[in-house]
């Protein structure tokens, strides 16, 4: 049959044309699909560059990082502690006045046992995803170096900071025989500007209810990641800015920061959510910061984003980071979570806590008598964290007599302070009048206390033949500033923190970049950690089997009776007689060197500068720590693994800095599922709740909260020995919506309290503290865990406004409700699958179109185009034959590690995409 064109097929073929464009519509999206990660690839290659001069146009912002200003006529110098002599010289947009090896014209030089070498003429500067850095070229021949790298050569890392510190530098530690040299350097030049009226050198407020200060400065010194538990992650620095760095890119001022990996375009990928603020406010009791940012919301376009850091109590945190507590009710406002010792109000007189929780006691120097000092005819009268007494006035801190006139230099008080460095100090305010240049004032006194012991060789006399020693540094500008040497405000001697370059990008989830690895944790203030000796066969006979070893992390070795190895010494190996007590100890290395990762999941430590080795008296005995994450050891024991060269090697399993893991809620069970442990808590039959709910006191009432239900996140958090539970709760009676952000933090103690804090705003936000025993099994913790503080005092912890705590013995304690949990999703049976074959209808009768021919071989056409393209791309471009590998071959971890294999590996740092380049260029730390 013969059908007429402009009738019978008209329809069908408008149809067909139709059926046509869809098809071509789907051969275009797949094919985009296909190359679609490439195109994205290309506009990030924009964040890799490098250049000869000394400035960067950062790509994003458009501002300019000028280098200029670190070039000094003397160089720079920087000594390796761990390779004890070697010593690095080099300059900065400039060659070295000095010749190095007799050739001049160069920029860097190591000094080693009375010879030189050449590390490079003059460098390059690197821009890679934030991160940027120096590489010095030709370096003289190394006889240890590879084919493709066969000189030695430098790397510096200029690293954001916006304090002025007494050492930038750092040298990343490196085999005897390594090439390649690492140093970190840190400095304001490589962070944005902070804009007008953001800055500031202070961030504190005082407490009406303790007569104190609550000072957060010190937690400016590093950046905090957090998870939105929605596979972006935030950005946070506390009163300072987010600090420039790789994939850290924040707008400038912002100290709260969203990170959207999965965004195509640079710039909106990092999102400002609130800026620097330099003010806590105590609303109601609660202590917080709250960050206004000038972004528009995306869901209410005629307001901004505002972010609230809402900061509670807790002594015995030692590495205090925010946690992410949920959204406002407007959209608009985000809320976070941070416990830290810092905003804890009860602290005794003239006592201090650091950011990693170590408490500086200074309040036996209240005690002492006034001290007098002669300085240009006046009398200076000067007391700490206590009146004076005559002649100062009453309440005066400090005073100066002259001509028979006092006068008042300020009024005392035992507020401890930390400056932007984290230098301790007191300030002593509101003295006499006092003629300034600018005007009328009052005069202050600053008393700076400086560290004062046999290490640092610094220890001061003072006249009275005590170990203390006050010097007046200055008397100008109506302020009296005073350095105060004392072994009080000595520190912990090396940094217990690492950074590391974490690949997240494998399935599309969160951010790639410097991540934090901190085992403060360990310290212990209380007991010295002894360790298992697990050596093979050939080297048992070196270690008699009545000897012991004892460590510390990071610290020296707590005083214990009879354990007579140096002071200060962090190792020591010691003979036990018969009734235990030690004996012929030999100190193994002091805390001399700070913790060196090798990836996320390895860090080591090494004590150095020990005793005389038993068998060759001409080295000294030295301890090498290696720690490896493991969800499954707790705390973990140091157990020693190998002797070599009078260098005892260890190995530490532990928990303490492992990522977060999450795991899965059972709303129908209230059970919480640990999948990789395979081990369940059942909240119903937990001893602190009442099926599964919990009281808390809010508004002169009883609220109960169902931990039970569905929506609710599981985090682990084992740097703190805590399991976090996030989920919303409806409460008619708070906030604009009565909705409730509910964060619950199950600790592993051996106490049980608990301590809620209810912050009412838009958004109503309830932290509730639980300390049990029962939930240490579940973290791996065998024992509960003792409570500390630093200087080995416990103390309960309070909350800022409505709160609720509860004691009980833990001699009589329930069943545990941890118990192990078969394997999630294990297959019963093989599935089956059946093929079914369904008849078409016949050809004969089917009508012919332009849409069974043209469409067809128009898609076609268009599939073979693109395909030529996407190819001829990817010849072109390794990274983007590498990218487009990755999309067949996701795993289901959102983090890849892996263990590296020597000193050298270690230092380098990782490409976005997680693989190693052939350019050592690409992987500096």
């Amino acid at each position: 049959m013969r059908c007429s064109l402009q009738k019978d097929c008209a329809a069908p073929t408008q149809e067909n044309f139709r059926q046509m464009r869809s098809q071509v519509a789907i051969y275009l999206l797949l094919l985009l699909s296909c190359c679609g990660e490439s195109f994205a690839a290309d506009a990030v290659d924009q964040l890799r560059f490098s250049t000869t001069e000394c400035k960067i146009k950062e790509p994003i912002y458009g501002s300019t990082f000028d280098f200029s200003g670190l070039h000094s006529d003397l160089g720079h110098v920087v000594k390796s502690v761990d390779n004890a002599g070697d010593q690095f010289e080099f300059n900065i947009c400039g060659d070295l006045t000095k010749t190095c090896d007799g050739k001049s014209n160069v920029a860097a030089c190591l000094k080693r046992l009375g010879k030189e070498y050449v590390l490079g003429g003059q460098h390059e500067l690197f821009y890679n995803h934030g991160n940027m850095y120096l590489k010095y070229k030709s370096g003289a021949k190394c006889d240890n170096a590879t084919a493709d790298n066969p000189n030695y050569q430098l790397h510096v890392r200029l690293t954001c900071d916006y304090t002025l510190d007494a050492q930038p530098m750092h040298v990343t530690a490196y085999a005897n025989d390594a090439c390649s040299f690492y140093i970190s350097y840190r400095t304001p030049l490589a962070c944005l500007s902070i804009p007008d009226g953001l800055q500031s050198n202070s961030c504190r407020v005082g407490d009406t209810k303790s007569n104190g200060t609550f000072d957060l400065m010190p937690l400016s010194d590093t950046n905090y990641h957090t998870s939105n538990r929605q596979g972006a992650f935030f950005l946070i620095n506390v009163c300072k800015p987010v600090l420039y760095g790789e994939n850290s890119m924040c707008p400038a001022g912002s100290s709260v920061c969203l990170f959207d990996s999965k965004a195509t375009n640079p710039k909106e990928r990092f999102i400002n959510l609130g800026n620097v603020q330099t003010h806590p406010v105590v609303e109601n009791g609660q202590l917080l910061l709250r960050h206004e940012s000038p972004t528009p919301c995306a869901k209410n376009s005629s307001a901004n984003y505002t972010s609230v850091i809402y900061f509670s109590c807790d002594k015995f945190i030692r590495n205090a980071h925010p946690e992410f507590a949920g959204l406002g009710a407007d959209s608009c406002t985000y809320q976070f979570n941070l416990v830290t010792p810092l905003a804890c109000n009860d602290l005794k007189p003239c006592t201090a806590f650091t950011s990693t929780n170590e408490l500086l006691d200074l309040s036996s120097l209240s005690s002492k008598p006034a001290r007098t000092l002669l300085k240009d005819g006046k009398n200076y009268t000067i007391a700490v964290c206590a009146d004076a007494g005559a002649p100062c006035q009453e309440n005066g801190g400090a005073c100066y007599e002259q001509n028979s006139t006092t006068i008042s230099l300020g009024n005392s008080n035992s507020q401890l302070r930390f400056n932007q460095t984290g230098s301790l100090y007191l300030l002593y305010e509101d003295g006499a009048e006092c003629s300034t240049a600018s005007g009328m004032r009052r005069w202050s006194t600053k008393i700076e206390f400086v560290c004062a012991n046999n290490a640092t060789k610094d220890n001061g006399v003072s006249t009275a033949g005590g170990s203390d020693s006050l010097k007046i540094i200055e008397d100008s500008n109506c302020q009296l500033l005073i350095q105060y040497q004392t072994p009080l405000a000595c520190r912990e001697p090396i940094r217990c923190k690492a950074t590391t370059y974490v690949d997240h990008t494998t399935d599309g989830l969160g951010s790639s970049g410097d991540e934090l690895i901190d085992l403060t944790p360990l310290i212990s203030a209380t007991d010295n950690y002894e360790a298992r000796v697990e050596l093979p066969a050939s080297m048992e006979h070196l270690v008699p089997k009545s000897t012991k070893f004892f460590l510390n992390v990071c610290r020296p070795l707590v005083p214990k009776y009879q354990l007579g190895c140096a002071g200060g010494s962090a190792a020591c190996m010691a003979k036990v007689t018969a009734a235990g007590a030690p004996e012929e100890e030999r100190s193994m290395g002091f805390p001399l060197v700070s913790l060196t990762q090798r990836n996320r999941t390895f860090a080591e430590l090494v004590y150095l500068r020990g005793d005389p080795c038993p068998t060759d008296n001409t080295t000294e005995l030295s301890t090498h720590i290696l720690f490896n994450c493991n969800m499954r050891t707790g705390r973990g024991q140091p157990v020693l693994r190998s002797i070599e060269d009078c260098a005892y090697r260890f190995e530490w399993a532990t928990n303490v800095f492992c990522p977060p893991h999450e795991c899965t809620f059972s709303a129908d069970t209230c059970d919480l599922v640990h999948d990789e442990l395979g081990r369940r808590f059942n909240f119903k039959s937990a001893p602190f709740t009442k099926d599964g709910q919990i009281e808390i006191d809010y508004n002169a009432t009883k609220m109960s909260v169902n931990i039970c239900g569905a929506h609710r996140k599981a985090m682990t958090d084992y740097s703190q020995a805590l399991v976090n539970i996030f989920f919303t709760h409806e409460s008619p009676n708070c906030g604009r919506e009565g909705t409730m952000n509910v964060q619950i933090r199950l600790i592993c103690s051996n106490r049980t309290e608990s301590s809620s804090t209810i912050s009412s705003d838009q958004q109503c936000n309830l932290l509730y503290v639980q300390r049990t025993p029962s939930i240490c099994e579940f973290l791996s913790l065998g024992a509960a865990q003792q409570d500390f503080v630093s200087n080995g005092s416990t103390s309960s912890s309070t909350s800022s406004t409505t709160s609720t705590s509860t004691s009980t013995s833990t001699t009589s304690t329930t069943t545990s409700p941890t118990t192990r949990a078969s394997p999630a999703g294990k297959p019963t049976k093989a599935a089956t699958s059946t093929e079914t074959t369904t008849a078409g209808p016949d050809p004969a009768a089917t009508p012919i179109g332009p849409t069974a021919s043209v469409g067809t071989i128009l898609g076609a056409i268009l599939s073979v185009t693109f395909c030529v393209t996407c190819l001829g791309l990817l010849a072109f471009s390794p990274a983007r034959r590498q990218r487009v590998r990755r999309l067949f071959r996701r795993s289901n971890s959102a983090v890849r590690y892996s263990r590296v294999q020597s000193n050298e590996e270690a230092n380098l740092l990782l490409e976005p995409n997680g693989e190693f380049t052939e350019s050592d260029d690409d992987m500096l730390l």
